[in-house]
Order: structure tokens, then sequence, then C-alpha cells
């Protein structure tokens, strides 16, 4: 068992994936948390590891776009994400805006999704992480 990132390194982590793609947006771009989780239980850890440890994660409505061009912007992250060592886990386009990916390197996921009235939500999160950065 090795250490990973603590609670607090993970958050800022989670944060910069959300910078970097939001870089991405046009400037009328502002954003609202829809609630840190910093301590989720890790009950299902993809990689066979202890169920003990946590995933931290981030939320945030994208305010300030107009609904019409959700598609663009949509592509304008699938393109963030496809140029910048992301793998595509799901893309429900053109059905549904749902795109979901995971970073080749940090193993950090991210998402995005246009509710039933046509906004969107940008999330990300941690891989299973030890709260203190090391095996208990």
């Amino acid at each position: 068992m090795s250490g990973t990132l603590n609670q607090e390194q993970a958050l800022e982590r989670v944060e910069q994936h959300i910078g970097n793609a939001t870089a991405n947006l046009p400037d009328s771009l502002h954003t609202e948390s829809l609630g840190v989780i910093d301590g989720a239980s890790c009950d299902d850890p993809t990689d066979n590891g202890p169920k003990v440890r946590i995933i931290v994660s981030h939320k945030y409505w994208l305010d300030g776009l107009q609904p019409e061009d959700n598609e663009h912007h949509a592509e304008l992250l699938h393109q963030h994400w496809t140029n910048n060592g992301y793998t595509v886990l799901t893309d429900d386009r053109p059905d549904e805006i749902y795109i979901s990916v995971e970073n080749n390197e940090d193993g950090f996921r991210m998402s995005l999704q246009e509710s039933a009235e046509g906004s969107l939500s940008l999330g990300a999160s941690s891989p299973c992480i030890w709260p203190n950065g090391s095996p208990e």
C-alpha cells in the first residue's frame, strides 16, 4: 500500500482540473458551487485497494453561458480533455449532454452534465486517497 495525496492536496487538484477546464469557456462564465464532498467513502475502489480510503469532489453550476450554446461548450470541453491527457469514459451526445473523463496521469475524473432546465454543471473528483496521505 502506497501513499496518496492527502485530503487537502486532493481538493487542490480537483480545483486545478476544474480551473483548467473552465479556462476554455467564454469570459462570461462564472461558477456557483454545488458543494464540496471532502470525505466520501471509497466503497468500490477500482484499484482493488482498501475500502477505508475516501474521495473528494467539487461540483459547480456553469452560470453566464447561453443554453443554446451548450453543445458548443460541451465540444470545447471535450476537445480540451482529449487534447490534454484525459480518456473519455462516457459521451452521451447527441442524445443528451453528459460527458465523463478520467485524467490518464493522476486518475482524477471530471464530468459535464446538462440539467433538464438547460443549465450545465461541471465536477471533478479524486481517485481513492488516504485522508492523511498515507495508509492508516
